[in-house]
């Protein structure tokens, strides 16, 4: 299953390497898991200035 974060950009928030990290993290907080959560995609929607990560469900965690 797929699931989204919304990211809103910062000045600490640059980097796409900052911005997967952060995605990770709210994932694995999210889904309450410490397995590495795997980022299907990072987008940048300009109308809105944000970022959005998909990211897939680990194992286990599925239909909750």
């Amino acid at each position: 299953m797929l699931r989204a974060i919304v990211i809103t950009p910062n000045q600490r928030t640059r980097e796409l390497g900052d911005l997967l990290a952060i995605a990770r993290s709210e994932a694995q907080k999210r889904e309450h898991t410490h397995k590495n959560v795997n980022i299907k995609a990072l987008g940048f929607f300009a109308q809105l200035q944000v970022y959005v990560a998909i990211y897939e469900v680990p194992d286990g965690k599925r239909g909750g």
